[in-house]
């Protein structure tokens, strides 16, 4: 491959595969910059911001803390049960919010008898910090077991316990709580899947509302939108400033804090009843509202074929997702712009609202449907199958939903491997280019040194990928449906019994796919 080819072919398929449809809704504003006027109805903007910031802040209050705290208790405290609690938290981490909403709903309603959601910012805050806690222990739980064993022995020698405690596992905990806290908070104020069902107005539902009846639309949904992309953008530059590569540290397995008996116990026993509250209540409200077991396998006989279906695809996804990271950490792992393009780009998708992001998109496909019926009658074809429309448009194709999914997903494979890229030692790298230039060193060092990473973010993006729902709804062709969005709609229109049947259904693939996640060791 030429020097040439690969300066410009990763470049291309990175603004074409997650650029793209996010500029499409910049555009769409760039062309009608008279919907900025939308931020000038701050009598009906403000309340809304101000539901969000309560939802936001209210959400991270209760996860963040208990998140924290049961990661600490997990890793360091040396609870029963350890093992099981880590998969638990991984469960809850790719479990959808759809699920969530409709668990605690059952949870919050009368067995044997329908009623409608249970509404206010009370029932809102609570489901998102609920789904919020699995990744506040999640972050916590990776910088605990990857601390550097060194310092941990030093400070243990200089002042025991303690000391380690306090100069080397709090400041990691610090910044963890804080990233934590941002995947709380970007989740409660750009998601509209529990709060469309609780009946609380936000500022994201005035996104979705402003794409769907709004005068200006789509410009008017990405004007909303612009404060946070340019927010987002900053930190990711920021945070590939901050975090370079060959800093490889000695993260052995950690060691457990000598807790006196009586209190690991007592903190062993305060982990499980908060596990039976937070995971016991819900899953056995959906039990109960589902009924019978026969009723069960009579939705799966219904539902099983798309659960399979939406299954393989959300694999290809991962696959997809990861495959364009690893790339994306290659390039960036050699070059402070490419970090800070990678990381902006992945900090703005992140932030984007899925509405926003699906009718992106869509203006993007109707450019590459024009472009073909353009190129087909220049040549004079007229198939009656055009691949394009078909593959995007015409026919049931999973494929705009799984492009939807990469984007949305592609920050969660960068945030994944990332780390495995800083810990490749600058030294081999270098050594590496010097032998045999940049295929030698992919070939030979990268790849070895990363692949369990990049396994891993397949699986984790591939897993998210199974309960999207707020971009891929809107560009599904006519005809498809995933399992998620037949959860999603079920939850407005079937009755209860369905709801909980179909969430078993997604939480049986979930545990399944976290099962074989947790199988693959780290390197």
């Amino acid at each position: 491959m030429s020097r040439v080819t690969r300066t410009t072919v990763l470049p291309a398929l990175l603004a074409a595969a997650v650029g793209w449809p996010l500029a499409e809704a910049a555009l769409a504003l760039a062309r009608r910059p008279d919907a900025a006027a939308v931020w000038l109805d701050a009598p009906r903007l403000l309340p809304l911001a101000a539901n969000s910031a309560a939802l936001a802040a209210g959400a991270v209050a209760v996860a963040v803390p208990l998140g924290v705290a049961a990661a600490v208790a997990v890793e360091r405290g040396g609870v029963g049960g350890a093992f099981i609690l880590r998969g638990l938290i991984a469960v809850g981490v790719f479990v959808p919010l759809p699920v969530y909403a409709s668990a605690w709903q059952a949870a919050f309603g009368t067995a044997g008898e329908w009623r409608p959601w249970r509404e206010g910012l009370a029932a809102a805050v609570w489901v998102h910090a609920m789904a919020g806690l699995p990744w506040a222990a999640a972050v916590a739980a990776v910088v605990l077991r990857t601390t550097d064993r060194r310092l941990e022995d030093d400070a243990r020698l200089a002042g025991g316990p303690r000391a380690v405690l306090r100069f080397v596992l709090l400041p990691r905990l610090v910044p963890a709580a804080a990233a934590a806290a941002a995947c709380v908070a970007v989740t409660a104020w750009t998601a509209v899947t529990v709060t469309d069902v609780v009946l609380v107005r936000t500022f994201a539902e005035e996104v979705y509302t402003e794409l769907i009846v709004g005068p200006a639309g789509v410009p008017a949904a990405a004007a909303l939108a612009v404060p946070g992309w340019l927010f987002a953008a900053v930190v990711g530059v920021w945070l590939a400033r901050k975090s370079g590569v060959g800093a490889a540290a000695d993260v052995r397995p950690p060691t457990t804090l000598p807790l006196p008996r009586w209190v690991r116990i007592t903190v062993t026993l305060a982990l499980w009843a908060g596990v039976a509250l937070v995971v016991g209540v819900p899953l056995a409200a959906l039990l109960r509202t589902a009924g019978t077991l026969d009723a069960v396998r009579t939705v799966a006989a219904v539902h099983g074929g798309t659960l399979l279906d939406s299954l393989l695809w959300a694999a290809a996804t991962g696959l997809l997702a990861a495959g364009l990271a690893w790339a994306a950490c290659v390039r960036a792992a050699g070059s402070r712009r490419w970090a800070a393009g990678v990381f902006a780009l992945a900090a703005v998708a992140w932030v984007t609202p899925g509405p926003v992001l699906g009718f992106g998109l869509k203006a993007a496909i109707s450019r590459l449907l024009a472009a073909e019926d353009f190129a087909l009658a220049a040549v004079g074809i007229d198939p009656a199958f055009p691949p394009l429309r078909s593959l995007l448009y015409d026919q049931p194709s999973p494929a705009p939903a799984v492009w939807a999914a990469v984007v949305r997903f592609f920050p969660v494979a960068v945030a994944v491997m990332w780390p495995a890229f800083r810990r490749v030692p600058r030294e081999l790298r270098d050594l590496a280019d010097l032998d045999g230039g940049p295929e030698w060193r992919r070939r030979l060092v990268d790849w070895p040194l990363t692949r369990g990473a990049f396994a891993r973010a397949a699986a984790a993006a591939a897993v998210l990928a199974l309960g999207e729902v707020d971009a891929g709804k809107l560009v599904q062709p006519p005809g498809r449906q995933s399992f998620v969005q037949e959860l999603f709609n079920a939850m407005h229109y079937g009755p209860d019994a369905t709801v909980a049947a179909l969430s078993l259904l997604q939480i049986a693939a979930t545990v399944a796919a976290c099962g074989l996640l947790m199988s693959w060791k780290r390197n």
